[in-house]
């Protein structure tokens, strides 16, 4: 997989995540959890962009 192909699918799954979270027979725990969650999503996004121009921009 590539870059954008990663990326979209760690958004998706975020969004799927973001999507949960609107159901109101949620209790608060699992709420909590998909905040967690969603925010691990976040991370590692930003390390998937870190790493990527990173790599572009290395000279050899």
């Amino acid at each position: 997989m590539d870059y954008l192909e990663v990326k979209s699918h760690l958004e998706k799954w975020q969004m799927q995540l973001a999507n949960k979270m609107q159901h109101p027979d949620l209790s608060i725990d699992e709420k909590n959890e998909l905040q967690r969650t969603i925010a691990n999503y976040d991370y590692i996004i930003e390390l998937t962009c870190m790493n990527h121009f990173e790599r572009g921009s290395a000279i050899h």
